[in-house]
């Protein structure tokens, strides 16, 4: 569903809906381009997916060599790389072979039909189960780095271009413990992260950084009034800031809900019923765009 607001007055907002029903069990991950990325759990199928074309692919497994048992962690970022316009999967994993965690980072270019490792090129310790958000031409995870005593927060960067990691800081708000939830989103075509206030942690603040890579320019935008019915929320994702400063959210990863910047009050559109630690709302965009372009591929229909 798509909220216009910016070019409509107070009575002239409309809305549009794009409704389709995909034959896969796999929870939908991401999307970029009008192509949908799911993911299935533990060593299920990976499948790439145009609805508007009822085009798909399954991608090839890269878990081959690893039992599922062995499997500590895993993340999957989805994106096209702004220069060439490859599309590319990037899959994050831990592994605890004998006594000693390793982690990795595996490539996927579609079109290609093989995964290729990537030098992961830190420690970092990824802390969601969902992740790797595009933007700028780039996946974003958040990490946590231990440094002496302390426990240090970053967003670690994928340059989908060249291959690359690197990493730079989230903004540090004095007496908010590094678990709570600070989650990355895209609003205004601006990186932002919303944060549980650690006044009161039934708010949420929304930090926007300025100026892409400028780790000076995070700003706190908004500051919401108490959570949904007062619950104690843990995980919310803007997807939209409108001009009078409501923000249309999703919260817990199963309430759809339209915070009033006027009157300080939340207002649920559903809650969904597949609520789970891999699932997220998605932003999508339909297009025409043929996954037959890909002739590596074996595409098929639905």
């Amino acid at each position: 569903m798509e909220i216009v607001d910016e070019l409509c007055d107070e009575e002239c907002h409309r809305y549009t809906a794009f409704n389709f029903k995909l034959p896969f069990e796999e929870p939908i991950h991401s999307s970029a381009n009008g192509l949908i990325f799911l993911r299935g759990i533990g060593h299920g199928d990976l499948i790439l997916c145009n609805p508007v074309t009822c085009d798909y692919i399954k991608l090839p497994s890269p878990r081959q060599t690893t039992s599922e048992h062995q499997l500590v962690y895993e993340n999957f970022g989805f994106g096209v790389s702004r220069t060439t316009g490859q599309y590319k999967v990037v899959r994050i994993f831990f592994e605890k072979p004998l006594h000693e965690y390793t982690n990795e980072c595996q490539v996927y270019t579609v079109g290609t039909g093989m995964w290729r490792k990537v030098p992961l090129g830190s420690r970092h310790r990824y802390v969601d189960k969902l992740g790797g958000f595009l933007f700028n031409g780039n996946l974003h995870w958040r990490v946590l780095e231990n440094i002496g005593d302390d426990l240090v927060e970053w967003i670690s960067c994928f340059d989908l271009e060249t291959e690359l990691f690197s990493t730079f800081a989230t903004p540090y708000i004095h007496g908010v413990c590094p678990y709570y939830i600070k989650t990355p989103c895209v609003l205004r075509d601006c990186l932002r992260l919303c944060y549980k206030t650690g006044t009161n942690v039934r708010e949420l603040a929304i930090w926007s950084m300025k100026e892409y890579w400028n780790e000076k320019s995070w700003t706190m935008e908004v500051l919401t009034g108490p959570a949904v019915g007062g619950h104690y929320v843990l995980h919310a994702s803007p997807f939209k800031v409108f001009e009078n400063g409501d923000i249309l959210m999703e919260c817990d990863r199963e309430n759809l809900c339209y915070y009033s910047n006027e009157t300080k009050t939340y207002h649920e559109f559903f809650i969904r019923e597949d609520c789970d630690e891999y699932i997220s709302t998605t932003m999508y965009t339909p297009s025409f765009l043929t996954l037959k372009k890909f002739v590596m591929e074996n595409v098929s229909s639905f």
